[in-house]
C-alpha cells in the first residue's frame, strides 16, 4: 500500500479530480501524526477520503517481492569514486548464459564490488558465479545488452564501462564479453574482446556511452550494434555494422555512423531501440533521448536511415528515459511506451504512449487514457501480467529531492489500449527504491512473467509474479516462444527482427522478436503471450526478416515452445536438405488444407502458395 504525507499542498494535487494519473489511493492512518501535522490538515484527509471513490482499483495481477528468498538479497549497485553519469546508471540483463533452459541475471555493480553474475539453480534460487566465469574487474560501469553477436548459440555481453574502479573513468574501455561455451570440464567463461572487435571507444577520447541495442539493420543475417551517447555536442550515439569472422575467426564492426546517413548531433542519447515498425521487415532506430531530443529513424533498406520524427506526434515532449514497444491495442501494429518526468501537478512533459496509426504515424494518447502520470520514469515493459491477451505497462521511478521514494507503477490494461489503471500498490508491486533499469524474466519456467529492478546505489529488486491456483489468472493461458535460426545464415541469431503472430479465435497478438532493451538493460530474447481462456492456439505465425514464413497450427497451450526457422524455406520435411521430398510433403500438407502451407504468408491456401513455393524450390535446386 501507499502511505501518503498528508500536508494540504500534496492533497490539493492527489485529490484533484483533473489529477491526470487517476490513481486510487490508500492512506494509512498511522501516517498522520497529529504532533506533527495541524488539524485542518487531519480534517481535511476527513473530507478528501470522503469524497474520494470508496472502491480502490480492483486487480487480479499479485506480487511478492522476492529478492532475498531468491538470494539476491546481497546483490547492492554502489557507485565507485570518480564514476560516469553514476546518478543515471544502473543496469544489467537476464539470459539463458549457459543454455539450460534457465534464464541467469547479470547484474553491473557500479565499481565497488564485482559485477554479478547470477545462475539459476533451477529452483527460484540463484547463485552468484562471476568470478568463476570471467567477471573479475572492478570497474566504473553503466549499461548492458545481450545477444548472440557470434552466432555461435551462446548469449555473449556488451557492457557500457569506463575503465578501472580504482582511478577516474575513461574513454575506450567499453567490453564485449564474447561467451566461450562450455570447456571440457563444463566450465562456462567470457572474455573481453572489444578492443580486437572495434567496438571499445566511441569518440576519439570521449568519455560516453550509456544504453544499447543489437539488431540486424542490415538484414545480411548478423547483429549490429548501436551505442547510444549522452554528450549532446559530439555524435556520440554510434553505429556499428557486423562484419562478420575475419581471416582469422574474430568477428569485427566497422562504425557506419556517417554512411547510415544519421544526423544525429544535439541527441542526449539515454537508449536505442531497433524494431521493425512500418512491416516492411527493415527495423527502425528508436533513438530515446533526454531533454526533448528523441528521435524516430525510418530504415530505407539501403544501409541509410531518414530522420522522421515529426510522425510521431508527441515524441518531442519527452524527457525520454526508457522505452518498450508492442500492440498494446491489438489492432496488428506496434505502439510505443516512452517514459519521461512528470512533476507532481498536470504540467511537464509526463510519459508518452504512442498509438500506431494505419498511415504509420503515431498519436500521443498518454493523457488520455491514464498513462501520463509516473513520476520521474526510467526502465519500462511492455508485458501481459496477468495473462488477460492484452499488454500491461510496468514502469520503475525514482531520482533526487521531490521524486526520493516515488513508487514504481503498473498501468493495467483494462480496455483494449484505451483505459488502464494504476495498481501497483493493489498487486504488492511496491518498490520505492531509485530504479533504472527494468527486465522481464520468468524464474521458475511457471509461465508468468517476473519483474527485476537494477536500482541505483542500492540493492537488486526482484518481484515474484504470483498468478495464484484458484484464481481468475491462475485459468488463463499462456504461451513462451523463442525461434533457433540456426539452419539458415540469412538470419539474425535468436530470430531477432522476426514478428510473431498468435492467433487464438478472432484474436491476434503481434509480438516482435528484438533485443528487449528498457533501459540500461535488456530482456530475454523471447516472446510471451497471455492467452486468456484459450486451451489451443489456432495458429502461431513466425514472419521471418529475410520474408519467409513459418506456420504452426493448433498447438498446445502453456508451454515453452521453440520453432527452429528450416535450412531453406522450401525445406518442408525439416531435414536440413531440399529435395523433391519437400515437394510431395508441401504438396500433402496443402492438400490437408493446412495453414502450414500458407507459404506466400496472406493467411489462405490458393495457387499463389504452390506458385511461391515452387520458386522457392527452383531457387533452392540452382546451381
Amino acid at each position: 500500500m501507499i502511505s501518503l504525507e498528508t500536508d494540504c499542498v500534496g492533497l490539493a494535487v492527489l485529490f484533484n479530480p483533473s489529477f491526470p494519473s487517476r490513481r486510487p489511493l490508500r492512506i494509512h492512518s498511522s501516517s498522520i501524526h497529529s504532533s506533527s501535522k495541524p488539524a485542518p490538515c487531519i480534517a481535511l484527509v476527513a473530507i478528501a477520503c470522503a469524497i474520494t471513490p470508496a472502491a480502490l482499483a480492483q486487480t487480479d495481477i499479485t506480487f511478492t517481492d522476492n529478492a532475498v528468498e531468491a538470494g539476491l538479497g546481497d546483490a547492492a549497485r554502489q557507485i565507485a569514486p570518480g564514476g560516469r553519469y553514476g546518478v543515471m546508471s544502473g543496469g544489467g540483463v537476464v539470459g539463458d548464459f549457459n543454455n539450460d533452459g534457465y534464464q541467469d541475471i547479470f547484474m553491473l555493480s557500479g565499481g565497488v564490488t564485482l559485477d554479478y553474475l547470477f545462475i539459476n539453480n533451477q529452483d527460484g534460487t540463484f547463485t552468484d558465479r562471476a568470478s568463476d566465469w570471467g567477471f573479475d574487474m572492478l570497474q566504473h560501469t553503466f549499461g548492458a545488452s545481450a545477444a548472440d553477436y557470434n552466432n555461435d548459440g551462446y548469449l555473449d555481453l556488451f557492457v557500457t564501462a569506463f575503465g578501472d574502479a580504482s582511478g577516474e573513468a575513461l574513454a575506450g574501455e567499453h567490453r564485449l564479453y564474447r561467451n566461450n561455451g562450455p570447456d571440457e570440464k563444463g566450465q562456462y567463461s567470457f572474455t573481453n574482446v572489444a578492443v580486437e572487435a572495434g567496438v571499445n571507444r566511441l569518440v576519439g577520447n570521449t568519455r560516453d556511452g550509456l544504453g544499447t541495442a543489437w539488431g540486424d539493420y542490415d538484414l545480411d543475417g548478423d547483429l549490429d550494434l548501436f551505442i547510444a551517447g549522452y554528450i549532446e555536442t559530439q555524435v556520440c550515439n554510434r553505429v556499428y555494422r557486423n562484419d562478420g569472422p575475419d581471416e582469422k575467426g574474430q568477428y569485427t564492426f566497422t562504425d557506419v555512423t556517417v554512411e547510415a546517413g544519421l544526423d544525429i548531433l544535439g541527441i542526449r542519447g539515454f537508449l536505442p531501440q531497433l524494431v521493425d515498425m512500418n512491416n516492411d521487415r527493415y527495423p527502425e532506430l528508436i533513438l530515446i533521448g533526454d531533454s526533448g531530443t528523441t528521435k524516430y529513424y525510418i530504415n530505407n533498406q539501403d544501409g541509410t536511415f531518414t530522420d522522421q520524427t515529426i510522425i510521431a506526434r508527441g515524441m518531442e515532449t519527452a524527457n525520454g528515459m526508457g522505452i518498450d514497444v508492442g500492440d498494446v491495442n491489438n489492432d496488428g501494429l506496434l505502439d510505443m511506451y516512452i517514459t519521461s518526468i512528470t512533476y507532481p501537478t498536470t504540467q511537464g512533459p509526463g510519459n508518452v504512449l504512442l498509438i500506431h496509426n494505419q498511415d504509420h504515424s503515431y498519436d500521443n494518447t498518454a493523457r488520455d487514457n491514464g498513462t501520463y502520470a509516473g513520476h520521474w520514469g526510467w526502465g519500462t515493459l511492455f508485458v501481459d501480467l496477468d495473462h488477460d491477451a492484452d499488454l500491461d505497462i510496468v514502469e520503475t521511478n525514482g531520482f533526487l529531492g521531490t521524486f526520493a521514494g516515488d513508487p514504481a507503477v503498473i498501468f493495467e490494461n483494462t480496455n483494449a489500449g484505451v483505459e488502464f489503471n494504476e495498481v501497483a500498490a493493489e498487486s504488492g508491486f511496491i518498490h520505492t527504491k531509485q530504479g533504472r533499469g527494468m527486465v522481464r524474466m520468468d524464474i521458475e519456467n511457471d509461465g508468468d512473467l517476473d519483474i527485476v529492478i537494477f536500482n541505483n546505489n542500492s540493492n537488486l529488486s526482484l518481484f515474484r509474479n504470483e498468478i495464484i491456483t484458484g484464481t481468475t489468472p491462475a485459468d488463463r493461458s499462456w504461451i513462451r516462444i523463442q525461434l533457433d535460426t540456426a539452419a539458415r545464415d540469412s538470419l539474425a541469431p535468436h530470430g531477432i527482427g522476426a514478428m510473431v503472430k498468435v492467433i487464438t479465435g478472432n484474436r491476434t497478438q503481434l509480438l516482435p522478436m528484438h533485443c528487449g532493451a528498457s533501459y540500461a538493460s535488456t530482456s530475454p530474447i523471447e516472446v510471451h503471450a497471455g492467452l486468456a481462456d484459450a486451451t489451443t492456439i489456432d495458429t502461431i505465425r513466425i514472419e521471418w526478416p529475410d520474408g519467409s514464413f513459418t506456420t504452426r497450427t493448433n498447438v498446445d497451450v502453456n508451454q515453452i515452445l521453440t520453432i527452429d526457422a528450416p535450412a531453406h524455406p522450401a525445406d518442408y520435411t525439416d531435414d536440413g536438405m531440399v529435395t523433391a521430398d519437400d515437394v510431395f510433403s508441401f504438396l500433402k500438407t496443402f492438400s490437408a488444407s493446412s495453414l502450414v502451407a500458407d507459404h506466400n504468408g496472406d493467411m489462405a491456401l490458393n495457387f499463389f502458395d504452390i506458385s511461391t513455393f515452387l520458386a522457392d524450390y527452383r531457387s533452392a535446386m540452382a546451381p
